[in-house]
């Protein structure tokens, strides 16, 4: 790839037909953020718009090659300070519809003896615990259209151990610990986010503690055999002497005579839903419990939600709507360059990840607002690229040139390279 010249930049030849651009999109939303520079603001549109259009991997190095910007400037900007869960959550509507809030941790694959963060964590796609690098994510999704947007994520530290064993007073600071700081941090800046679902390792009584603390109601998956309780519900006899009983024995799964049957999964109908109010002296507290049985193999899993009035049936949906969280992780992966940071230190590491994370959210802005891209990411890189090849073609010519006679309508470079659906 040619370096582009510096000085004045020559504009591609427009029509009416032209595509938004990711300047348009990120105007609006930059300008709801307060204390920002404009220098930082024409680097985020040139870094959003490299992480979308550039060829080969997302470092320094190569998106040099693609910018005007030196890589100098990239390490410069990677270095200082923004605050991405405030731009994430400008670029998200929470006015249209009902959003959840979701929580999960992601590997990142990295090497080298001077990286901030490495460790021993679990991949899921290996099944096994890898050395590399760890980021736990806050995002939210809408229910109604189950569009996903990141918001915040954190680097895991690296020397700590994965959590306290059960019935152990938690005398250390561990991975659970890192992840409750960042939910402290979040949770008082996302008022409008009620319920948050996160997968069964976070089913911890010192998670379930802080978002009833926060006034927030949380789901996660409990394991097969948890040590679950009825609730006594009878009325106290006449006489009767001693503290009134709390618990009408224990919760048996292969037995659901006691358990209110509610009706299919909204979105399996060969699962079936029954729901119970129950007590976890694990955690504490009563939960609201769905167990979801799967009619062809006999088998079930338990759901939990510390609201005490949500029907199983939203419990379900909510759980099921977890999934798309790793949706986000594979497009960052796939598409934003989640997993190709050059740097080492933990500032740099730190922005190349809600970068990352929020390339996706600006691209999903994009998909949304082009019918021509039929919600596809990958026909919107394709474009990008296609777009930013043409411009520093037309960047090598002269401001007096004139390209007439082989002059291409925005319509037809816009989908060099496209893949078929």
């Amino acid at each position: 790839m040619v370096k582009p010249k510096k000085g004045r930049r020559v504009e591609i030849p427009i029509s009416p037909q032209r595509p938004v651009s990711i300047k348009t999109i990120l105007d609006p939303i930059l300008a709801k953020l307060s204390h920002m520079g404009k220098h930082q603001r024409t680097f985020l549109i040139e870094l959003f718009s490299l992480l979308l259009a550039r060829q080969g991997k997302a470092t320094f190095e190569n998106m040099a090659r693609f910018s005007p910007l030196t890589e100098l400037t990239f390490r410069r900007h990677f270095a200082s300070f923004f605050d991405w869960l405030a731009f994430n959550k400008a670029c998200v509507d929470f006015t249209k519809g009902v959003y959840l809030g979701l929580v999960d941790c992601s590997f990142i694959p990295k090497s080298g003896s001077k990286t901030f963060g490495l460790d021993k964590f679990w991949s899921g796609c290996a099944a096994k615990a890898l050395r590399g690098l760890e980021i736990s994510v806050l995002a939210c999704v809408n229910v109604n259209t189950k569009q996903c947007f990141a918001l915040e994520a954190t680097q895991t530290p690296p020397g700590l151990s994965a959590s306290t064993p059960a019935g152990e007073p938690d005398k250390t600071y561990n991975r659970v610990s890192s992840y409750l700081d960042q939910l402290s941090d979040c949770l008082p800046l996302l008022p409008t986010i009620i319920h948050w679902v996160g997968d069964g390792f976070y089913a911890k009584k010192e998670i379930f503690d802080l978002f009833i603390k926060h006034k927030r109601h949380f789901i996660t998956r409990l394991r097969c055999d948890a040590d679950l309780y009825f609730l006594w519900n009878k009325p106290r006899l006449a006489g009767q002497r001693g503290a009134p009983k709390k618990y009408d024995g224990k919760a048996v799964f292969n037995d659901l005579t006691r358990w209110q049957k509610v009706g299919e999964h909204p979105h399996h109908p060969h699962i079936t839903l029954y729901v119970q109010p129950l007590y976890a002296k694990r955690f504490g507290r009563r939960l609201q419990v769905v167990l979801l049985l799967d009619t062809r193999t006999n088998k079930y899993v338990l759901l939990a939600s510390t609201d005490l009035i949500q029907s199983a049936t939203e419990i379900a949906y909510y759980y099921h709507l977890r999934f798309q969280i790793e949706i986000l992780f594979r497009d960052a992966k796939q598409f934003t360059g989640l997993t190709q940071c050059q740097a080492r230190s933990a500032d740099k590491l730190d922005y190349h990840f809600n970068a990352s994370l929020s390339g996706v959210n600006v691209a999903r802005l994009l998909v949304a607002g082009d019918d021509s891209l039929q919600g596809s990411l990958n026909a919107l890189v394709r474009r990008q690229t296609g777009e930013r090849i043409w411009q520093v073609i037309y960047e090598q010519l002269s401001p007096e040139s004139r390209v007439t006679l082989n002059h291409i309508e925005p319509t037809q470079w816009q989908f060099w390279q496209r893949k078929a659906a």
